[in-house]
């Protein structure tokens, strides 16, 4: 047996791996026992990541479209049909959709060929509102636009709250770090429209409606600035804008923001207390393709940030991803928001990201280019198929690849080298460990194949001499090499001349610059039933299918029990409380439509106790729900979990 040390490419927790390799191929996985994160764990889908690596329907050949169908070509001719084709394009008439699992390097030059030979701004990772607005509140408030404490202390602190999604679900290491500490003696704190398996761990669950999260952390924050219950010292000395902050919340009025909430005020009060009273507090929420909003982050900053509860040891508030390279993505640039090193883009540099340009049938855009995307849910399939070119650049067969009008196979993560950065900064080189299928390249090599058909020549010999290139745009790696992760188990930046050695959390005593307060809304607004829609429907990532990913669809265990729920709910299912269901003369699995004002769609009731009567839940893998409901119904739900739909259930 030959086994090579890794990190799994599933969830931004990024957890270590050790692949046994025989016969050319990837035969199994095993946990490594070293690891400081996951120490010793690999979750159910970390542990079937072998079977995806040897999935049948790898991308083997470039092909290009001839009379409606892909026919196999040579690499160069692919190459040279698509440089031909972008080539026609202005920069506003192309958009660029990278890989949230894609490595440092590849998407650092993928957004280089969008920008610097097609001329476009807009780039897109199909994850950027989620992560991308947690990530401007905390580059304004801490100067770092990711986790500001470390997964490593998660049992250091006594308080910890889980905002919104079932982390336990999504990031079962972070997750079962989080119990951990709990059971450790730490008062854990869920603040949730539905319950989860994290709040089932929990010792409090305070139960919102659906759509209000901004309420309860506003209220949570007022009560503890207006109850004096605020490090004064901690403020004073290491913070900036406090009194902006305390007015923006003396404005809102307590008992509003509890009704709304659906919490009462004893409660929020008692969540103020313990944070203020603990000597060490985290919060975690998820981040990727429904995050939480702008608004909702900064009084979750705000509010920790008053308690003295970020940048000391054992604090902080933690963005957990649920893709396992978003934050690496978003450090070398491969969104609108950002250019490399987290340099906001203004003006015509800003653009738009594939999916608002998708959405707007006013548009110019004429032609995709897309990168190893799963087979999940393409919430504007209609328009993308009316495209004049997509080029589809990825290892396995999908929906994207299927309307390509050029595709060319890339590497998986263990056929090249490549780094990841997970949720808490960790920068992990993970080391090509079998040969790509014959002629197979990498991506990095693809991007630069292409920039050179198209005029530009990099250069690019290796990923390591491209980490040389992100080392040298983006200040947070600038002491990065491969030699220097290639000792431990990676860095967590930022890594410098003054810190070769990474950054385990934000130190607020020798931070560059103060922490600041963001601006919060001076009024909320949650959304209402009425009585033609009297249901709030909430929409989610369930267990095993969230993404309707590959690892879901294409190895043995996943695949079973999202197949054993397809066998109960074929047309899948909305969770409907059980006096609910009573009232409407449902029983469950009964079909009902779900009517929003702008769309229905046909599902199945699964009468259930997580939901509070007067919410609904949709999780994502139904088939049509985004194009043929959500879009119809305005919705977005699908971006923001902190929102919801007014509907009606109508029994078929």
């Amino acid at each position: 047996m030959s086994t090579h040390s890794g990190v799994c490419n599933f969830c931004g927790t990024g957890c270590g791996h050790i692949l046994d390799v025989g016969d050319a191929a990837v035969r199994g996985v095993f946990a490594s026992p070293g690891h400081p994160v996951s120490r010793g764990r690999l979750c159910v889908r970390g542990w079937h990541i072998h079977e995806l690596l040897a999935a049948r329907d790898r991308i083997v050949s470039p092909a290009v479209r001839r009379g409606g169908r892909l026919e196999p070509v040579a690499y160069d001719e692919a190459l040279a049909h698509a440089a031909g084709r972008l080539g026609r394009y202005s920069g506003d008439e192309i958009a660029f959709l990278a890989s949230p699992r894609a490595s440092n390097e590849d998407n650092f030059l993928l957004a280089k060929l969008a920008r610097e030979v097609c001329r476009t701004p807009h780039i897109g990772l199909a994850s950027d509102q989620g992560h991308g607005d947690a990530a401007e509140v905390l580059l304004e408030g801490t100067g770092w636009p990711a986790m500001s404490g470390s997964l490593t202390e998660v049992r250091q602190a006594r308080f910890i709250l889980v905002v919104g999604a079932d982390i336990a679900k999504l990031n079962p290491i972070v997750g079962s770090e989080i119990h951990m500490a709990a059971r450790g003696g730490a008062r854990l704190v869920t603040l949730s429209p539905r319950a989860t398996q994290m709040t089932r761990l929990s010792g409090a669950h305070l139960w919102t409606r659906p759509g209000a999260l901004r309420h309860a952390l506003a209220a949570a924050a007022k009560v503890l600035v207006e109850k004096g219950w605020a490090d004064e010292a901690f403020v004073r000395d290491r913070t900036e804008g406090f009194d902006g902050f305390a007015r923006a919340l003396a404005g809102l009025d307590l008992n509003a923001l509890a009704a709304a909430s659906g919490l009462a005020v004893p409660d929020i009060e008692e969540l103020a207390r313990g944070l203020a009273q603990s000597p060490t507090a985290m919060a975690f929420f998820t981040t990727g393709i429904a995050g939480l909003d702008r608004d909702t982050v900064a009084f979750l900053h705000g509010l920790f940030l008053a308690a003295g509860k970020t940048g000391r040891e054992g604090c902080g508030v933690n963005p957990v991803p649920g893709i396992a390279n978003i934050v690496g993505s978003f450090d070398v640039g491969a969104t609108n928001r950002f250019l490399p090193g987290h340099r906001r883009t203004e003006g015509a540099a800003a653009g738009r990201t594939p999916r608002e340009l998708l959405a707007d049938p006013a548009s110019p855009l004429k032609a995709l280019v897309v990168a190893d995307r799963d087979e999940e849910i393409v919430r504007h399939a209609a328009r993308i198929k009316g495209l004049e070119f997509l080029l589809y650049i990825g290892a396995f067969a999908n929906p994207f690849a299927g309307l390509a009008h050029v595709v060319l196979p890339a590497a998986t993560y263990a056929e090249t080298d490549g780094t990841y950065t997970n949720a808490e900064r960790r920068i992990q080189l993970n080391r090509k460990k079998v040969e790509p299928p014959s002629g197979v390249r990498p991506a990095w090599r693809i991007y630069a194949d292409l920039a050179a058909k198209l005029g530009a020549d990099w250069a690019v010999e290796s990923a390591e001499g491209i980490m040389a290139g992100i080392a040298a745009a983006v200040p947070a790696y600038a002491g990065v090499t491969y030699a220097g992760l290639g000792k431990a188990h990676g860095l967590q930046w930022p890594v410098d001349a003054a810190r070769p050695g990474g950054t385990v959390r934000l130190d607020a005593a020798a931070a560059p610059r103060r922490l600041r307060f963001v601006a919060v809304p001076p009024a909320l607004s949650a959304p209402a039933p009425t009585p033609e829609f009297p249901y709030l429907l909430m929409a989610g990532k369930a267990n095993y299918f969230w993404h309707r990913n590959n690892i879901m669809k294409k190895t043995q265990i996943p695949k079973r029990e999202y197949n054993a729920l397809l066998l109960l709910y074929p047309r899948g299912f909305v969770e409907v409380a059980a006096a609910d269901a009573k009232a409407l003369g449902l029983r469950d699995k009964a079909p009902v439509d779900v009517v929003a004002a702008g769309g229905s769609m046909r599902v199945d009731v699964r009468v259930s106790g997580d939901i509070q009567p007067g919410a609904v839940y949709v999780p994502y893998f139904i088939e049509d729900m985004v194009p043929g409901f959500l879009n119809a119904a305005g919705a977005a739900v699908d971006e923001d979990q902190d929102s919801a739909v007014p509907v009606r259930i109508e029994k078929v």
